[in-house]
């Protein structure tokens, strides 16, 4: 009998309680700044990460979906960025709860099916999504099946297989045509969509030990190419759909020590994150 094959859902285990410690041979491969662990990760009945603030019952949830960024799990529960978030909208009168759907290697096309399939039944009509553009796409972005890539980490479908197309989108008209969905999906269902581009770590190898350590200078200049690349596309995307966009990519790019490696922020760049995200949603909650 052959394997049946099903979409992956990518989200945390629901219901879940416990300590995450770092992976051997994770200190390696940050900068140092990076916390010694382990750290607490707590999931709700639908998979989302806990932010343990204390939340008025009956509050409306704000989702916050994207990869390993928006996860945020080798930081302590209170200092993730959504949980500050949630406490810098309080202190303003913003009473939502904030849902943390981030998931290490997401993609764009998976954070889609999660929105679509997760996120539009448990918000409904006039609920609100924060959708973080991953940094997981950089991988596959020009890879000829893209993000129908047939690996456990990026196919759509499980056990994957590789696409019978030989002429699949890829790179910017991929991103922008999943990118045109959630936006279409958003409408449709009657949601508010906030596109946010995720930042990372920014400098030239001479300017930064750590990416003159862990890059070589041709990768350096791929992954440069790639991110520019997505991000012309993203902002000719935003022009042209009119979706709310907060632009954390640009905003982020002279601040490489916010960062404990090339993707992940330590405690204080949560902190700095924290406030300006917090700052840029309550403009776009109240308008």
């Amino acid at each position: 009998m052959s394997e049946r094959r099903f979409i992956r859902l990518k989200e945390s285990t629901p219901n879940l309680d416990g300590m995450r410690a770092r992976p051997e041979g994770y200190l390696e491969a940050t900068d140092g700044t990076v916390g010694d662990g382990p750290w607490r990760v707590r999931t709700d009945e639908h998979g989302f990460i806990v932010t343990g603030n204390d939340v008025a019952a009956g509050a409306p949830p704000l989702v916050f979906i994207g990869d390993s960024f928006v996860e945020a799990t080798f930081t302590p529960e209170s200092i993730r960025f959504v949980s500050q978030v949630e406490r810098h909208l309080q202190s303003d009168g913003l009473n939502f709860r904030c849902l943390n759907g981030g998931y290490s290697g997401a993609t764009t096309l998976q954070l889609f099916n999660v929105f679509l399939n997760k996120v539009v039944p448990l918000v409904g009509r006039g609920g609100k999504v924060v959708f973080f553009l991953p940094q997981s796409d950089l991988p596959i972005y020009f890879r000829p099946h893209s993000y129908w890539y047939p690996t456990d980490r990026y196919a759509p479908l499980l056990p994957p297989v590789e696409p019978a197309a030989t002429d699949l989108p890829r790179g910017s008209s991929a991103l922008t045509a999943i990118l045109g969905l959630a936006v279409w999906a958003a409408q449709e269902f009657g949601i508010d969509l906030i596109l946010v581009s995720s930042p990372h770590r920014n400098a030239t190898r001479e300017e930064d030990a750590y990416l003159a350590r862990r890059i070589s200078a041709d990768q350096h200049l791929s992954l440069a190419q790639r991110r520019q690349d997505i991000r012309t596309a993203v902002h000719k995307f935003v022009a042209t759909s009119g979706v709310t966009f907060i632009d954390a990519d640009t905003e982020f790019l002279d601040k490489p020590s916010a960062f404990y490696d090339e993707l992940h922020l330590n405690d204080s760049g949560h902190d700095i994150f924290a406030a300006w995200l917090a700052d840029q949603l309550r403009i776009r909650l109240t308008i």
